[in-house]
């Protein structure tokens, strides 16, 4: 009979529910606020304690598995798009370990299921190999699932900040990764001259940024509303930050992922 370690169960769980929710967050477009994360993981891997426990029904573990992910998923990104935040991780949460019983199959390490949870007593280099493989996967994922959104498109992006309201000229550029590391919001970037009539902003704070040109210290933000408008199509009301800049273009500069949060 395998020993289970405890504190190889709680940090191996910490480590994957932390993976994990960084895929969630890439692969459905959400924001990943470290610090929610490394709380909602730690909840998961508290909730990998039910494999010490007697084996239950099968129905029972199941639906613990389902209210657990929703927990997990609903500290780490609020309850917009939760439905589709909890397949998702639950999702990857069944291939993973899919993907550790086939490790477990082909080499010496031995893993153990109980109660929809599961231990595998796996080596560093292993666990190093695995992340590796499952971010490259996850990249060729998120490219496909990205080009299949068009973004080059004509767009206008509304600003409204106490009683005034802007209409910029937008531009989705999948350069701007710019986020705030404050609040986890993307930044859209904004011609300080555009900006002009509006109410110079009571609360912002600089954020460091680094383009090919240079880096420096954006000057960023939170409008009571920003709406993207396309060409054709409904407004989207986004949640994301404005940085004021000095832009040659003389357009707000978004990153298009905004478009399908």
């Amino acid at each position: 009979m395998q020993v289970i370690y405890l504190d190889i169960l709680l940090i191996f769980n910490l480590y994957m529910n932390y993976l994990l929710l960084s895929f969630t967050a890439k692969i459905t477009h959400q924001r990943f606020i470290f610090w929610r994360a490394l709380f909602s993981a730690v909840l998961g891997s508290c909730s990998a304690l039910i494999i010490i426990f007697p084996e239950m029904p099968v129905v029972i573990s199941i639906f613990y598995k389902i209210i657990t992910a929703i927990i997990i998923c609903l500290v780490a990104f609020g309850k917009k798009n939760i439905f589709w935040s909890c397949c998702c991780f639950l999702g990857m949460s069944f291939l993973t370990a899919g993907a550790f019983m086939g490790v477990s199959m082909i080499g010496s390490t031995g893993m153990i299921q109980n109660n929809a949870s599961y231990y595998l007593d796996i080596s560093l280099l292993q666990l190093v190999i695995f992340t590796i493989i499952a971010y490259i996967i996850l990249h060729i994922i998120q490219y496909l699932h990205d080009r299949s959104h068009k973004t080059n498109g004509i767009y206008h992006v509304i600003i409204c900040y106490q009683n005034d309201t802007v209409t910029l000229n937008g531009l989705a550029d999948t350069g701007n990764a710019l986020v705030d590391f404050y609040t986890g919001k993307p930044v859209i970037i904004c011609d300080k001259n555009l900006l002009g009539k509006m109410a110079k902003p009571k609360h912002s704070h600089p954020v460091p940024y680094m383009t090919v040109a240079g880096s420096g210290l954006l000057e960023v933000f939170q409008p009571d509303e920003i709406l993207i408008s396309p060409e054709q199509g409904k407004s989207k009301s986004v949640d994301a930050l404005i940085g004021i800049g000095e832009q040659e273009n003389q357009k707000a500069i978004f990153n298009p992922k905004l478009l399908y949060y």
